[in-house]
């Protein structure tokens, strides 16, 4: 299809769904709707057709997804910083200085990091800190604190005994 670093003529686009938003402001754009493989945007809501173990199928240069395989483990906050905590002791263990990669604040996943937690809240005591439910998006649930009780309050009001008590 011809240099991938050339500006496409016409932008080609597909989808597997049939979301209003997302369709009508490729229409808006000028883009081409295309049933053919000979698109350049996909929105998918699953990229199993293109990565699953039965598939042979690959992107060129030219061609964009909306997501791709395990997205969750970077867009999801508490999987994010899993993932970030287990590299940073991934380059410790490898020699390297984990201050170059300390982008990320101080962050715990609740419950399991609780007492971790409840000591870095007590050693800051003058600190607010931000609380993100897990697998929520758009800012829903999000509340500050600045005191360890409202934490034991959010896991009462969820049934959370294990922080609550």
């Amino acid at each position: 299809m011809g240099d991938a670093r050339r500006p496409l003529e016409v932008v080609k686009w597909r989808a597997d769904t049939e979301k209003s938003t997302v369709c009508g402001n490729f229409e808006k754009r000028g883009w081409v709707h295309t049933d053919e493989d000979d698109w350049n945007v996909y929105w998918a809501n699953s990229v199993r057709q293109f990565f699953g173990p039965d598939s042979f199928y690959r992107l060129t240069d030219w061609q964009l997804l909306n997501h791709f395989p395990n997205h969750y483990e970077l867009t999801r906050k508490d999987l994010l910083v899993k993932n970030y905590n287990r590299y940073k002791r991934e380059v410790e263990k490898n020699g390297g200085n984990s201050k170059d990669i300390d982008f990320i604040p101080v962050s715990y996943a609740l419950p399991s990091d609780y007492m971790l937690f409840q000591e870095e809240f007590r050693r800051r005591p003058n600190s607010l800190w931000i609380m993100k439910p897990a697998s929520k998006a758009r800012g829903v649930g999000i509340f500050m604190v600045h005191k360890l009780a409202q934490v034991k309050q959010w896991a009462q009001s969820k049934g959370n005994s294990q922080l609550a008590g």
